[in-house]
């Protein structure tokens, strides 16, 4: 496994990210969500390229429909509880 895929290293560049972050925000840095315009493009875009390389490249043709099947049902799992839970964490953060 290389090593900016392992465990440990993700780890520490989560927090790496928590901490500018924080540090970003503490010097007054406002951050909001994407519009669902920008949102809406990029899903385009992607699917645009993804359709254009499936075209050049019979592998990538060949593993796109498993991956897209894939992400699919993690998205359930997500949406089911991962949401459900970061949704209740960020709320009860306020409520003190």
């Amino acid at each position: 496994m290389p090593a900016s895929m392992r465990p440990s290293t993700c780890c520490r560049a989560d927090r790496a990210q928590s901490r500018r972050l924080r540090k970003l925000i503490a010097a007054g840095a406002q951050l909001r969500p994407f519009l669902n315009e920008i949102m809406d493009a990029c899903l385009k875009a992607t699917n645009e390229l993804w359709a254009e390389i499936s075209a050049k490249n019979g592998d990538f043709s060949a593993s796109s429909p498993r991956s897209r099947r894939s992400a699919t049902t993690e998205y359930f799992w997500w949406q089911v509880a991962e949401y459900g839970f970061n949704t209740f964490m960020i709320r009860s953060r306020t409520r003190g």
